[in-house]
């Protein structure tokens, strides 16, 4: 998953395309991007290994308008590396594995993994259940978290176990990663986690634990909870026993238990918003005022055609919105049934769109005028403004 390998076959690929195109004097306006630094979007099933932006006169080129010998030459270059390439549009094209799904398989796990990294961010990954389903399947992959990513994705863990939780903020801590917070019968119990990502060879001593029950015992905690990737030395086992339960100790084998309940919740939660009595109480509701849950959002495509989609906001987190895709009413025709205005339907046929194949995630995105966007699927949403949207069928 982590291979070196995989790089260099990207980086060899795009010495390959950069030399021939400065060989024939045609690299400008061109630059190299991935999918995630393009799209900001997860990477396709058949994962696109490398991006293409050429809007000069490569782009031209390969998209055909003149030049076929060099055009031809490129794409005979191209399949002896083993790629192949498309004309995505827009001055973008996108590379390919050609035919080897083993190499397919494992570019797919390379930019899956990218993706789960991307989404480790504070208060971020509440409505991606597949960061947790990842670490419960691989929780060896801990380790290839950075420190910090590693004590915010325990952050997300707990807070999707139900408890509250305050990260800190991963400097001059005092020993104390993260704060959490819960509830049983002797009232609020507090809890102070350390976090170490280490390796197996670099187990925990019997200092390091001791340190944080000074911690809990100087803060006057209830508990204290050690986590590490790695593994724990005989004496701090003992040490960690004599405390009566007060110090715990944790590794990755529990990590990955508490991370399968954090993406079964996530599930459930998400799962209870797709039944029609929530989608009654968005549309009814009038005292959301504070959140985006309940608000409409529209985006329009314009390829020759003019495409409105109108989506649902159905939960929000910090980072991230889950959205459900609406039906549309015409309101009015232009000519003929190809061009007119229409709104979203919340009405009754609403209802036959509240299945899971109609909601998605959306992240939030923010202007440099800090006016908010959702952007998904490559399509960009905009809070709607209440007002009768055109579209035209004609191509």
């Amino acid at each position: 998953m982590h291979d070196a390998r995989l790089e260099n076959n990207i980086e060899a690929l795009k010495s390959v395309i950069h030399s021939w195109a400065q060989q024939q004097d045609l690299w400008k306006d061109c630059k190299f991007q991935s999918w995630s630094e393009h799209f900001d979007d997860e990477p396709e099933e058949n994962p696109c290994v490398l991006l293409l932006c050429a809007s000069g006169q490569l782009g031209e080129i390969l998209y055909g308008y003149y030049g076929d010998e060099l055009r031809d030459e490129f794409e005979e270059l191209i399949d002896s590396t083993g790629f192949y390439f498309e004309n995505y549009g827009g001055g973008v094209f996108t590379f390919w594995v050609n035919g080897d799904e083993e190499l397919e398989e494992a570019y797919r796990n390379y930019f899956e993994w990218q993706w789960i990294c991307d989404l480790v961010q504070p208060d971020f990954s509440d409505l991606y259940e597949e960061v947790y389903a990842h670490f419960h399947k691989f929780p060896d992959d801990l380790y290839h978290l950075n420190p910090r990513k590693f004590e915010i994705l325990l952050d997300g863990i707990f807070r999707n176990n139900g408890y509250q939780t305050q990260l800190g903020s991963g400097q001059a801590d005092g020993g104390v990663d993260i704060r959490l917070y819960s509830n049983d019968v002797i009232g609020e119990v507090v809890t102070l986690v350390q976090a170490k990502r280490y390796a197996k060879s670099s187990p925990i001593d019997l200092q390091a634990v001791q340190a944080l029950s000074a911690v809990v015992e100087d803060e006057r905690a209830n508990q204290g909870l050690f986590i590490t990737t790695s593994r724990y030395l005989p004496c701090a086992k003992r040490f960690a026993a004599r405390q009566n339960r007060r110090i715990k100790l944790a590794a990755s084998d529990d990590v990955s238990c508490w991370s399968s309940n954090a993406a079964e919740r996530i599930i459930r939660d998400k799962s209870s918003l797709i039944k029609p009595d929530y989608l009654r109480y968005l549309f009814n509701s009038k005292s959301l005022t504070n959140t985006l849950e309940g608000k409409i959002f529209h985006a329009t495509k314009n390829y020759g055609m003019v495409l409105n989609s109108f989506v649902l906001v159905l939960r929000e987190s910090k980072g991230a919105v889950l959205l459900m895709n609406l039906p549309k009413t015409t309101l009015s025709i232009i000519g003929d049934s190809f061009q007119g205005y229409e709104v979203p339907d919340t009405g009754v046929a609403a209802l036959d769109y509240l299945n899971a194949e109609n909601v998605f995630r959306a992240k939030k995105k923010y202007n440099n005028k800090d006016e908010l966007y959702l952007w998904s699927n490559r399509e960009l949403y905009s809070l709607w403004d209440g007002k009768p949207q055109y579209y035209d069928h004609l191509d």
